[in-house]
């Protein structure tokens, strides 16, 4: 038996003869994050030029080379469709600057000093920076990383995009944001060569939640995304409610391209049965993959709830993946549920996808918020690949909690009572049972890596075919 759903990938051969000219588009996709990088974006953008590539289309990738993720996803097009260039780390250059500014502040210097990984998570930068601490370092972020900290890519990015253009000239470029510098790049390819530009935005830009700036640096945020944007023959994003908003802002075409997710790289059967959980009968285990925001994503409902039923805390364990901070073990220890929690780092997006299975419950965290209405996380839709049920704790009127409960897909609350009662819920069926069941098929049709580039392939028809 399978449990994969999801329309099986086709391969698709074209010899020149075979192109017909008015289907077939020559594609500049310009990323940042690209495979073999560890990062749900860089999933994300291969994906799409996996399966644009495997249509007949004939897609570029311009992305950066050395990035400081580990190197282990899957480069799943030919290496010589992606060009691949050096960039220059800006904040690395900002000793004198530094220094500078602290003098104009009137600030003494503080002797260097390396922060550790829990450290620099702990204490989140604002988008688009690096930290080295202190109020110079940050001004200078605010004043040098603009659009973001990437912008040491684009002189490289741009010589090496033209140069591409004058021997293989794009029917349209493609540029994925964040970082914003790669839409910076694709506006000034576009505005040199009139080429048709497509924007993307993954994360929103100038009005986004998580990092608001000072109010100088977001009205130099806001002329720029304009500027850009207008430019633009049309705009994408991961989410109805984000597209509304470009509409009415922009007056373009935007569609709408979920992260999605593969079958193929749903893992083989882990168990002699034929779905998934976690093999302990009297243990419901919760899985959260990914990073966290601090005061922005928050497993303290769910701690709350275990920590006030004596079954709860002898039956679930909560298990994190992806976390380089003492943040959710402080938490934990708060709630005196520090002995049911796990947190472990990063690992590879195989083994991440592998655990989704083992577990009986897959954990989405949000702001409790109508600001995280249109936020859509790429692992949400891995996650109904994997067919377990989910927990989202956050903003229930969201579209991922609209999905989960359209779908049947699991629960969306932040009330500690209401989470105690599911949670009790899931462990009676799973002792009842041996497991929790798999989700039905029906929980992830639509929502394929595949089926997301069959749409953005006729959305740029629209704009491209005349």
């Amino acid at each position: 038996m399978t449990r994969r759903c999801g329309p099986a990938l086709v391969i698709v051969n074209m010899d020149d003869a075979q192109r017909d000219e008015g289907r077939t588009l020559r594609i500049l996709l310009i990323a940042w994050y690209f495979p073999p990088s560890n990062t749900i974006a860089a999933v994300r953008l291969g994906k799409l030029a996996k399966f644009l590539t495997s249509a007949g289309h004939d897609v570029r990738v311009l992305t950066a080379r050395g990035l400081p993720y580990a190197q282990t996803l899957t480069v799943e097009i030919p290496e010589q469709r992606i060009y691949r260039t050096d960039w220059l780390d800006i904040n690395s250059l900002s000793g004198r600057a530094k220094n500078a500014l602290r003098r104009a502040l009137k600030r003494p210097a503080k002797p260097a000093v390396t922060p550790g990984p829990a450290s620099i998570a702990a204490r989140k930068p604002p988008r688009g920076t690096s930290y080295f601490g202190g109020q110079a370092s940050k001004l200078y972020q605010l004043l040098f990383n603009i659009p973001d900290k990437q912008i040491g890519w684009l002189p490289a990015a741009r010589k090496r995009a033209m140069q591409l253009i004058n021997e293989w000239r794009p029917d349209a470029i493609f540029a994925s944001a964040p970082p914003f510098t790669a839409l910076l790049l694709g506006y000034l390819l576009s505005k040199a060569t009139g080429i048709p530009l497509i924007v993307e935005y993954r994360d929103r830009w100038s009005d986004d939640p998580y990092y608001p700036p000072p109010w100088w640096r977001g009205r130099l945020e806001q002329w720029l995304e304009s500027k850009i944007t207008r430019h633009a023959a049309a705009i994408t994003t991961v989410s109805e409610p984000w597209a509304e908003t470009y509409r009415a802002r922009y007056d373009k075409p935007v569609t709408v391209i979920y992260n999605g997710y593969d079958p193929a790289d749903q893992p083989a059967e882990i168990t002699p049965a034929t779905v998934g959980g976690w093999p302990e009968r009297g243990v419901l285990r919760i899985l959260h993959a990914g990073g966290i925001y601090r005061g922005r994503r928050d497993p303290s409902p769910l701690f709350a709830a275990i920590s006030k039923d004596e079954e709860l805390r002898r039956k679930v364990r909560v298990v994190f993946y992806g976390i380089a901070t003492d943040y959710v073990g402080s938490l934990a220890r708060d709630h005196g549920v520090e002995d049911i929690v796990e947190v472990h780092g990063r690992v590879s997006h195989a083994e991440s996808l592998r655990q989704q299975r083992l577990s009986d419950v897959l954990l989405l965290m949000q702001m409790d918020s109508p600001l995280e209405q249109g936020n859509v996380p790429g692992k949400f839709f891995e996650y109904l690949g994997a067919r377990r049920p989910i927990l989202i704790l956050g903003w229930d009127q969201g579209v991922p909690a609209t999905i989960v409960k359209e779908r049947g897909a699991g629960a969306a609350t932040t009330d500690p009572e209401a989470i105690a009662a599911q949670l009790r819920a899931w462990i009676a069926t799973k002792e009842r049972n041996g497991q929790l069941p798999d989700l039905s098929e029906a929980v992830c049709a639509g929502f394929t890596h595949q089926e997301q580039a069959t749409k953005l392939e006729n959305f740029l028809h629209e704009i491209v075919v005349k």
